[in-house]
């Protein structure tokens, strides 16, 4: 028995002609079903002077497996599936291994809406496609990250279901699709929205940690990873009881495993966080200030770390009520681990200052806050202590505030001072106000200086520096001279650097990061 479509009506049975038709996703998300004229489709080809014959197709479909790949890997789920109606072979790269080394669970991840009596609709997990797709990428999982914002009932519940899997792989008789449930995942990335503010409120941030069933379903994952490589967990905002043991099946499991460890403002308050050095092989450390203190730094002495990062974010509490390491203990780090790089980091769209080291081997000092300026007293502590190894000094973003331009208020001199005494100075990143006369003396004077990166829009076409006894008339001649156009500065900036040197327009200099090489 035969049928015929709405756009076949008066046609003979048997002799329907199919229609071309699809779904088509439209730009809210919904699925809509078009129907294509052939026949209206043809005649306009036809006007066009187009031939089905010459239709030339792209060769997209034939595109390597490397790089298909690499190509899903920046896709998130829903946008791998979209790209997996393509065609056979991108059908085909979405079961590819490599596409799912890495997983991000957020609050709208493997989720249905559901209504709610006292709240409407709201995503919920949703339990049977959680757990087909564990079965069908689970093992080939390398790494986990968490980015929860309201939901965390779902980020438990797929922890949970994450768990009961791999305790079932675990089994003697396992399912097919459960073995191999997790054993490759190295890495866990977890960050909590700890502020829980509302855009309109008078006090700006509400700290609200972790803990309960959601920090206990973390820590029973964390015992089930036995081959952990790199752990993150950022602004948790724990009491000092829950902190203390937060790592206890992390140390059970992994102690000579793990490599890379984030701890990000695990409390508020002064509370070290021992169990950092239990891990033999740690070789990249992130700690707030807060979270360290001399018998930290003594049980870091038995480790192989190689980069310490300790990092103050807006959540952190504020530089003058952290107490600083002594100086002994950093003493007896330095003598033990000789290539130990401290690197000092401050994130925060408000003012704020980093907590500074005596006698530690700061390698870098770099901010992430828009309102943070060069303060002298502070400026001239860094080049005390730590001249013999800073190599990487600088303001990222664009500051918000007014850079005075009288030579005696601005930071030219200070900055000299870095130049001179820091004789490892590698990177030097510039955003406050500047003469060109200034710029040209830092490339003379840092002798070891490669990254040199300045904002156009703060330089001054000016030679405002008085004469030094030491100058030949010849050098000061040449320093009034290239002072004078931001071209002839940046010519004679680039014969001492031995590469091609610009100013970075504002736009440029926003999209710079501070590459220190330390695999943070």
């Amino acid at each position: 028995m035969s049928s015929i479509t709405a756009g076949n009506r008066g046609k003979a049975p048997g002799f329907e002609v199919m229609q071309k038709a699809g779904w088509k996703i439209d730009e809210n998300e919904k699925a809509c079903y078009i129907d294509i004229d052939e026949d209206d489709d043809d005649d306009d080809e036809t006007k066009n002077g187009l031939d089905h014959s010459k239709r030339v197709y792209s060769n997209w479909c034939y595109l390597p497996d490397l790089i298909l790949e690499e190509i899903f890997t920046y896709l998130t789920p829903k946008e791998r599936y979209y790209a997996s109606l393509v065609c056979r072979q991108w059908y085909r790269a979405f079961y590819l291994p490599t596409v799912w080394n890495n997983f991000v669970v957020d609050d709208r991840t493997l989720t249905r809406p559901k209504y709610n009596y006292y709240s409407g609709w709201q995503y919920c997990l949703d339990h049977m496609r959680t757990q087909n797709c564990l079965a069908k990428i689970g093992k080939h999982l390398r790494g986990i990250e968490f980015r929860p914002w309201h939901s965390f009932n779902n980020i438990y519940q797929f922890m949970t279901m994450l768990s009961w899997s791999m305790d079932k792989a675990n089994e003697a008789n396992p399912q097919a699709d459960l073995i191999g449930m997790g054993r490759r995942i190295r890495a866990l990335v977890y960050n909590f929205p700890c502020n829980m503010s509302q855009p309109n409120d008078p006090e700006g941030i509400k700290l609200f940690g972790t803990g309960g069933q959601l920090l206990n379903g973390l820590k029973e994952l964390l015992l089930r990873l036995t081959d952990l490589h790199t752990l993150k967990l950022v602004d948790f905002v724990l009491e000092r009881f829950e902190a203390k043991h937060l790592l206890d099946e992390v140390v059970c499991s992994c102690c000579t495993k793990m490599r890379v460890l984030n701890l990000v403002n695990v409390t508020t308050m002064h509370c070290p966080i021992m169990h950092v050095g239990m891990f033999l092989n740690l070789q990249v450390l992130t700690i707030s200030p807060q979270n360290i203190d001399d018998d930290v730094l003594s049980l870091l002495e038995d480790t192989k770390l190689r980069h310490l990062h300790l990092l103050q974010n807006c959540y952190t509490p504020n530089y003058l009520t952290i107490s600083a390491c002594g100086v002994k203990a950093w003493r007896n780090l330095k003598k033990t681990s000789p290539r130990l790089r401290v690197h000092l980091r401050l994130e925060n769209m408000t003012d704020g200052e980093v907590v500074l080291q005596p006698e530690a081997p700061v390698h870098s000092i770099t901010y992430w806050a828009p309102q943070a300026r060069v303060r002298a007293d502070l400026l001239v502590r860094m080049v005390d202590q730590y001249k013999n190894t800073l190599a990487v000094y600088g303001h990222e973003l664009l500051p918000r505030f007014t850079s005075p331009k009288p030579f005696h208020n601005r930071i030219d001199g200070l900055l000299m001072l870095m130049c001179r005494q820091c004789y490892n100075l590698d990177t030097l990143i510039i955003r406050e106000k500047i003469s060109t006369a200034t710029l040209l003396l830092i490339a003379r004077t840092a002798k070891n200086l490669r990254n040199l990166h300045v904002r156009r829009f703060a330089v001054i076409l000016r030679s405002d520096w008085p004469r030094h006894p030491e100058w030949s008339d010849e050098f000061y001649l040449w320093l009034k001279r290239n002072s004078r156009s931001y071209e002839s500065m940046e010519r004679e900036i680039s014969q001492i650097l031995g590469y091609k040197w610009q100013l970075l327009s504002d736009r440029d200099f926003k999209l710079l990061t501070v590459n220190v090489k330390s695999g943070m």
